[in-house]
């Protein structure tokens, strides 16, 4: 369909798409999508608008207010916004870009968590995958296709995580949180301290354990606590192994530490998990 937005350009497309119940109860739904060609008359200020905004800049500027910032994005720029907060943008001569507005399930959530990543102003390697994905939505509706509720939220989904991996210059502190992440599952039986995992990463304990949270969604410490879990269910599950002796397998001293953390993340004790896993 023909956008009728003042300062659009009559070979401008976009859709409109209404969700089903479903949809808003469990997936990630597109509200809108387009590819806009512009003149410098086409704005948008809004104080509160449901979905949130993907754009990728094609050709030109647009100039971006948002959350007490100010920017000009650019060819190959990607915006990211949550429209539910206050916001402007404005075209220059020339503008073309495709975006689309989306939905559903934690998407607030996961956009909030990208936004404090990067801000709203995204320039990393993923931007021309993140514009060829949404090129490619258009035209895919622009030639009449019809897909499922579940495609939809995938499409979202992939657009989502190219958006949050993180740039090239980060990938060797990337790739030091991996190490450390190794060492816990081959040491998970050893006492572990957050300064050996921050000399492992070769970062100062402050940041190190900034970037494990940032990567992991977890402490260093509790991240350590999670891997001795997991490895005493699988032993629980797996093997004939006493809970005492399965303490000691996976860091514990006493059986005591090992059942009161049972107890704590899972609301039973070993041998009842040991019961209900076999």
């Amino acid at each position: 369909m023909k956008s009728v937005d003042t300062g659009v350009l009559a070979r401008s497309i976009c859709f409109s798409f209404t969700p089903s119940d479903t949809a808003r109860q469990l997936y990630f739904y597109p509200t809108w999508c387009g590819h806009y060609f512009c003149t410098g008359r086409y704005f948008m200020r809004r104080d509160y608008f449901p979905p949130l905004l993907v754009a990728y800049i094609r050709e030109g500027t647009l100039h971006v207010e948002y959350e007490g910032e100010t920017f000009d994005a650019k060819k190959g720029d990607v915006v990211l916004l949550d429209c539910a907060r206050p916001h402007y943008y404005q075209a220059m001569d020339g503008l073309e870009f495709v975006y689309i507005h989306f939905d559903g399930s934690n998407s607030h959530e996961i956009c909030g968590h990208i936004l404090k990543l990067f801000g709203p102003l995204i320039r990393n390697q993923n931007n021309a995958l993140v514009g060829n994905l949404i090129y490619n939505m258009v035209k895919f509706y622009e030639q009449d296709g019809v897909e499922n509720m579940f495609d939809s939220s995938m499409r979202i989904y992939k657009l989502l995580q190219l958006l949050s991996e993180r740039e090239l210059h980060n990938q060797k502190e990337d790739t030091s949180i991996e190490k450390t992440i190794r060492y816990i599952r081959s040491h998970v039986g050893d006492k572990i301290t957050l300064e050996e995992l921050a000399d492992i990463a070769n970062l100062s304990t402050y940041y190190f354990s900034h970037r494990f949270k940032e990567e992991t969604g977890l402490s260093p410490i509790d991240y350590v606590i999670n891997t001795r879990l997991d490895r005493a269910k699988i032993l629980l599950a797996r093997t004939s192994m006493t809970v005492e002796e399965i303490a000691y397998e996976v860091g514990y001293q006493s059986s005591n530490s090992l059942i009161n953390l049972f107890n704590q993340k899972l609301g039973f004790s070993p041998k009842e998990y040991r019961k209900l896993a076999k």
